[in-house]
């Protein structure tokens, strides 16, 4: 009977271990459940963060992108205002050139007229010499 109740007993300790084993074991299957789970948010996770790190990299194009169009606007614009200037300029050089061209039709008839009338002086001088000539001729 004494064996027997220690062996009720070691049996009765055994069915506790296994209770306890089978309640941890119970307890790992969960945590290696709640694992697994963890496992596939974080690779879920991983796979967001790699979205959005090509997210990034279309989100720094993005900004490189605007950032160069920004650049570009800024050119466009000091090019515009350049070429405002040298039409500008450009106006003014056609009004000078317009100025000048005139002031050179000007001296160009006055020396026209110049010549002209020089050419008439001429005639007339020639015309006093052959007068002149011919007195001394005939004196």
């Amino acid at each position: 009977s004494k064996s027997s109740e220690e062996i009720k007993q070691q049996n009765s300790e055994l069915s506790e271990q296994v209770h306890s084993l089978v309640s941890k074991n119970s307890a790992m299957k969960l945590d290696m459940e709640d694992l697994h789970k963890k496992l596939e948010m974080a690779e879920l996770m991983i796979q967001q963060f790699s979205n959005q790190g090509g997210n990034l990299d279309a989100n720094q194009q993005l900004q490189m992108a605007l950032e160069e169009k920004a650049s570009l606007e800024t050119q466009v614009a000091q090019l515009s205002e350049s070429l405002h200037q040298l039409q500008a300029e450009r106006d003014q050089y056609v009004e000078k050139l317009k100025e000048e061209r005139s002031i050179w039709q000007q001296r160009v008839q006055q020396l026209s007229e110049q010549v002209h009338t020089m050419a008439e002086e001429k005639e007339k001088y020639m015309a006093q010499i052959r007068e002149l000539e011919a007195n001394v001729t005939e004196l």
